[in-house]
C-alpha cells in the first residue's frame, strides 16, 4: 500500500474537508454512544422495579400492555447493545483516518471516482446513523413499562424519525 500513498496533485480540497467532517461527526457519535452505553449499561447492572407492582389499579395492569421487568431488561441490555455497536465502528473508523497513509489512499480513490469509495461512506453514515436512533427506540419501549403514554408516543416519534431518515438517506445517498 505503501506505493499507492504518494501525495498527488490531483486531489480535490473538497476530499480533505469531507475527511474532516467525518472526524467531526465521528468525535460526536462517539460522545453520544458512550454516554447512552454508560446509562445503559448502569440501569442493566442495577435492581429495576417490577412494572407490573407499580399502580395495580391502572389500566394497563387490568389489560396486560405492560411488559415485565426481564423484558424491560432485555430492551435496556438491547440498547446498550446498539449504543457500543456504533461506538465501536466509529473508533476503528476514527482510528484508521488518522493514519495519513489511509486518509491519502481515499483521497487517491475519491479522486479517481472508485464505486467502492461512493459506496461506502454512505452505507457507513447510515448504520452509524441508524443503531442509536434504534437504540432510542428500545429505550422507548422500555418506558413503555412504566408509563404507557408516555413509552408509546416515544416509540411513534422514533418510529417517525426512523422512517424519514431511511427515506431521505435512499433519496440522498442511495
Amino acid at each position: 500500500m505503501d506505493a499507492i500513498v504518494e501525495p498527488t496533485e490531483q486531489a480535490n480540497p473538497g476530499d480533505e474537508h469531507l475527511l474532516r467532517w467525518w472526524d467531526g461527526y465521528l468525535n460526536g457519535l462517539i460522545a453520544i454512544s458512550l454516554f447512552g452505553g454508560q446509562i445503559t449499561f448502569t440501569v442493566i447492572i442495577s435492581e429495576i422495579a417490577n412494572p407490573a407492582t407499580l399502580d395495580p389499579t391502572s389500566v394497563a395492569s387490568r389489560t396486560n400492555t405492560r411488559f415485565e421487568r426481564e423484558t424491560v431488561r432485555m430492551f435496556v441490555a438491547l440498547s446498550w447493545l446498539l449504543f457500543m455497536v456504533p461506538l465501536g465502528i466509529a473508533v476503528v473508523t476514527k482510528m484508521l483516518l488518522l493514519d495519513v497513509g489511509i486518509r491519502e489512499y481515499i483521497r487517491i480513490n475519491l479522486a479517481d471516482g472508485h464505486k467502492c469509495f461512493m459506496y461506502i461512506p454512505s452505507v457507513l453514515s447510515f448504520l452509524l446513523n441508524a443503531l442509536p436512533v434504534i437504540a432510542f427506540l428500545f429505550l422507548a419501549l422500555a418506558v413503555v413499562a412504566y408509563v404507557p403514554v408516555v413509552g408509546w408516543i416515544g416509540v411513534g416519534l422514533i418510529s417517525l424519525f426512523i422512517l424519514i431518515v431511511f427515506v431521505l438517506w435512499i433519496i440522498f445517498d442511495a
